[in-house]
């Protein structure tokens, strides 16, 4: 494994004990050899969770491929993932929720991709398949590469990235990480950084399951868009005027969408109408949009 480069996956892990074992597993389990696994424990001391974490934990003592870190008290998903970078001198990280998994040839398509690309190419997705709680599957479309800062600025690059990125470490320092104070958007927020300074790669291999869960708890989209496009606002400020214009319709139309279809507040949905925040075409264009969009290629 001398002409591998090392691999570092992470995986922070909070309230899932169950499902942890499997994404651990289908790490070591991949046909790419020189990786490691390190689960960062997110849950507080004294909980049953962490309880339940350190007795699986347990079985893997042995295994010299696998690290254990743990949290002296719960943090946040962004703190768990720089934690475990920072216990990594690999090459290449690669990010993994604890309730995910990933294909056995997910980590050697994206580290030969990278390996072959020029030097601005510091990251690299997969395909995946998105898997819902109930039943039914979609495969992903997204198959972009280059430099698309734009798109990941308006969240509407579409790659799972917080279960499929494999970044190089040098990069991920360099642009410091995630961002802590997020609490969601944490995974979109390093994407768009680390977009404006490299290039990201594409593998069409089917890299990762990401099992989506409909229960999110509550959260105020009006609020997490001003906190995400706030932490962006010099590049939105240094854009051509036709770029900035994109950047806001696009910015009213997701508020707009999780305002009426995610927190299914009607009203303030019509006001935004009324007042001229998105007019009726583009907010009919939303709609129908993401409708379709749901119903793509299911599996």
């Amino acid at each position: 494994m001398n002409n591998m480069p090392l691999v570092s996956v992470i995986i922070p892990t909070y309230k899932r004990p169950e499902k942890l074992s499997r994404a651990i597993n289908s790490v070591l389990n991949q046909t790419y050899k020189n990786v490691e696994v390190i689960v960062v424990d997110d849950n507080n001391p004294d909980t049953e969770a962490r309880c339940m974490t350190e007795k699986i934990m347990s079985a893997y003592e042995k295994n010299d491929r696998v690290r254990y870190i743990r949290h002296k008290q719960n943090r946040n998903g962004a703190a768990a993932r720089n934690t475990g970078a920072s216990y990594s001198n690999a090459k290449y990280i690669g990010l993994l929720d604890d309730d995910d998994e990933f294909f056995p040839d997910k980590i050697k398509s994206q580290v030969d991709r990278l390996e072959e690309l020029g030097k601005e190419f510091k990251l690299c997705y997969s395909k995946y398949i998105i898997e819902k709680e109930g039943g039914g599957a979609r495969y992903s479309s997204e198959n972009r590469e280059g430099n698309l800062y734009l798109e990941a600025l308006t969240r509407e690059l579409h790659i799972c990235a917080g279960s499929n990125l494999l970044i190089e470490k040098k990069a991920f320092d360099s642009v410091g990480g995630f961002d802590e104070s997020f609490i969601r958007n944490q995974d979109l927020e390093l994407l768009t950084k680390l977009l404006v300074k490299y290039k990201i790669a594409y593998t069409s291999v089917v890299g990762v399951k990401v099992n989506f869960h409909t229960n999110h708890g509550y959260y105020d989209p009006v609020e997490i868009t001003r906190q995400y496009y706030s932490k962006f606002s010099s590049i939105i400020n240094g854009l051509n005027n036709a770029e900035k214009k994109r950047v806001e319709i696009i910015i009213r139309k997701q508020v707009f969408y999780e305002t009426l279809i995610y927190k299914k507040q009607l009203l303030k949905a019509l006001i935004m109408i009324v007042v001229g925040e998105i007019s009726i075409i583009s907010a009919f264009n939303i709609v129908v949009q993401k409708f379709f969009a749901h119903f793509k290629k299911t599996v």
